[in-house]
């Protein structure tokens, strides 16, 4: 007989998270938590421009994974032993790695339990996002690619198209005056008559990432009140999983996921699922063989 993951009384009810954040990520991480967990959050501000920017000023110390756990580890260090719950997001922008021409947002939420004694981080890939940069020479063709990105709502960031020109610099820009503005300054600065704009994908100037975030706030919310079937502890769910799913005209293995792995983050107890989606063949267009 299968043996299910447990819904019990949170472990966490009551309990306060330490979310470490410059932008405002509790917007979209605390709700989940609190509908779930009956866990409060309280941000912890810290500069976490110093570990990176995504305007390039700092670059990004290790990968994004290694970034969001040393945001955790900043706020456990100087808050003290007190603090028990520790979270941390990290995001990263680029072309889906499954779906051509179509940019994605790659979350990371990071968590570190001292009352239990563990870590768990977990991701998140989105083509939810408006991320996009581009060089303009007009306020025409600034005005056609704001309104592309759903500006207002979604802030801006400006400078001189050449590159190696660091100023001036603006970010958050999210006014029609604040935009006409910036843009003719940078053209002033610009050897090439053109001015750059991108996208600011900081979480508290773009409500499409906050989103992004929290829903995998939402997924991290419900692995935590998750129990495992054997030792009852918390934070049960997918550890790994297994490709090889068979080609439904040739048979052979495709490098699509098989089986699911799920675990626990204290006992090594592990059950073997089939698909989430019950996906039982790959089709042909999948396999190696048949479309080589």
């Amino acid at each position: 007989m299968e043996e299910h993951p447990l819904k019990m009384r949170s472990a966490y009810a009551g309990s306060c998270f330490v979310l470490t954040t410059k932008h405002a990520k509790s917007i979209a991480v605390a709700s989940p938590f609190w509908d779930k967990l009956k866990a409060s959050m309280v941000e912890y501000p810290m500069d976490t421009d110093l570990l990176g920017t995504f305007t390039g000023e700092v670059e990004r110390a290790g990968n994004a994974l290694e970034c969001a756990r040393l945001k955790c580890d900043w706020s456990l260090k100087r808050l003290g032993e007190k603090v028990e719950f520790a979270l941390a997001s990290e995001g990263s922008f680029g072309p889906h790695p499954f779906i051509p021409f179509v940019p994605c947002d790659h979350e990371i939420l990071y968590f570190i339990d001292r009352r239990h004694g563990f870590h768990l981080h977990m991701s998140h890939l989105s083509p939810k996002t408006n991320y996009c940069m581009k060089a303009v020479d007009s306020l025409e063709d600034l005005q056609t690619f704001a309104g592309a990105i759903q500006f207002p709502s979604h802030a801006l960031i400006l400078r001189p198209n050449d590159r190696d020109t660091k100023a001036p610099l603006f970010k958050g820009v999210d006014s029609q005056a604040a935009l006409e503005e910036a843009f003719k300054e940078c053209l002033k600065h610009s050897s090439e008559g053109k001015v750059w704009v991108e996208t600011d994908m900081r979480a508290m100037f773009n409500p499409s990432r906050m989103e992004v975030i929290g829903e995998l706030a939402a997924k991290m919310a419900d692995r935590l009140a998750t129990h495992c079937p054997k030792c009852s502890f918390p934070g049960w769910g997918k550890i790994r999983v297994e490709k090889g799913l068979k080609c439904s005209s040739c048979r052979s293995e495709t490098d699509l996921v098989k089986l699911e792995i799920f675990g626990c983050v204290k006992c090594d107890f592990e059950t073997i699922h089939g698909r989430a989606d019950r996906l039982t063949q790959a089709e042909p267009m999948h396999c190696g063989y048949c479309n080589p």
